[in-house]
């Protein structure tokens, strides 16, 4: 099958292997293109956050040949928000998975190099620059590159060239797994955890294999006045929730030093961008950790942006339609973000889910990717 492209435009170059970039090649590969994929890691990686897959994320997998539940992803079912010494809980409204991003982004990758995209792996892209209308890609051990389009898929890391903006109020995000303690895994159960502490929150929930991934987010600047450090980080959650520390007592880290991103910019969206250049998953929206729906934007934005570059449809085109699709759930999870980070709203946030369990499973409805139906792009004149 040939690429249903007009054979004067080159194919785009997709710079980042992730759910977003995979998914972006899957769909180019499909209509006929040989995308070329760019992915900076050499092989398997784990990644900062990423590891709930909520009902929509899974049934997006499904579509792209890799089904979760068959990779040894962990049920969980419900949700748990903690304060100090009060505990809110509710089922989700809907199924969910915890699975790791080393597993889950390597099948992807699988996928999208059997269905044709070209996979450059272990190459660091250096620069990004536009020059009389085509991108130009530098990257390690590989000749210059050009393109038409390039569908930067990075995630939370930026390219110098071509960075989001940055605040004062950007996050810091901090990962590592552990096998728990008998004790601890039953307490937690099929739950995601989120603690709440002064500044920041921190998610723990079962991944594949018995583990269980603890995902921080905190602000920069309380992130700072804690030490810095990871253990300091730990340390201050500890003296604010009892449960915290009961929870990690005896759990074997699994990785040599946590992961760590800095400068996450909760909240953002892409307003305009170069011609050509379309931003995919955390390069295009950040949605804020705690509602676990980064996946799923994602997925949904590496599709969209392939099937709008087939139609002909330009970047500014694909972004407008991405930023309407995602401007509801952007909205409440904004404000739901702040709420969990500021020290004086926490306690107020638990104690009226504790009162109303319904508002957890609400926020977790409609802090979802809303189902929109497949649509033409207009194309270019």
């Amino acid at each position: 099958m040939a690429c249903s492209v007009p054979a004067v435009r080159r194919e785009p170059l997709i710079i980042g292997a992730g759910p977003a970039g995979c998914a972006a090649a899957i769909t180019l590969a499909r209509a006929g293109c040989h995308p070329v994929l760019i992915e900076r890691a050499s092989g398997p990686a784990d990644k900062v956050c990423g590891d709930f897959l909520s009902a929509d994320t899974i049934g997006r997998l499904r579509g792209f040949g890799v089904d979760p539940a068959a990779l040894g992803g962990s049920v969980i079912g419900r949700v748990r928000l903690i304060h100090r010494d009060r505990v809110a809980e509710a089922a989700l409204p809907f199924p969910a998975l915890g699975l790791s991003r080393r597993v889950l982004d390597d099948a992807l990758l699988r996928q999208a190099s059997q269905a044709g995209a070209k996979v450059l792996a272990g190459r660091t892209v250096r620069h990004l620059t536009r020059e009389f209308g085509a991108w130009s890609v530098e990257a390690d051990n590989t000749p210059p590159m050009v393109a038409d389009a390039v569908f930067l898929a990075t995630g939370k890391h930026d390219l110098r060239d071509v960075p989001r903006p940055r605040s004062d109020h950007d996050a810091v995000g901090m990962k590592m797994y552990f096998i728990l303690s008998p004790a601890a895994a039953r307490r937690l159960g099929d739950a995601t955890e989120l603690t709440l502490f002064p500044g920041g929150y921190a998610g723990l929930q079962a991944a594949e294999d018995g583990r269980a991934v603890l995902c921080v987010a905190v602000r920069r600047a309380a992130f700072q006045g804690y030490g810095g450090g990871w253990t300091g980080l730990l340390a201050a959650i500890g003296r604010t929730s009892g449960r915290f520390p009961e929870m990690l007592a005896g759990a074997i880290p699994l990785l040599p030093r946590p992961l760590a991103v800095a400068g996450i910019p909760y909240g953002y969206q892409v307003r305009s961008a170069p011609d050509g250049l379309f931003r995919l998953g955390d390069q295009a929206a950040v949605i804020p950790s705690l509602t676990g729906d980064g996946m799923a934007i994602a997925l949904h934005s590496g599709q969209a942006a392939a099937r709008a570059w087939l139609e002909g449809a330009g970047a500014a085109t694909y972004h407008r339609a991405l930023n309407r699709t995602l401007a509801p759930q952007m909205g409440l999870a904004r404000g739901l973000h702040s709420a969990m980070m500021d020290g004086l709203a926490q306690g107020a946030v638990v104690q009226a889910a504790r009162l109303f369990p319904g508002l957890l499973r609400q926020a977790a409805r409609h802090t979802r990717l809303r189902r929109v139906r497949p649509c033409g792009f207009r194309t270019r004149q």
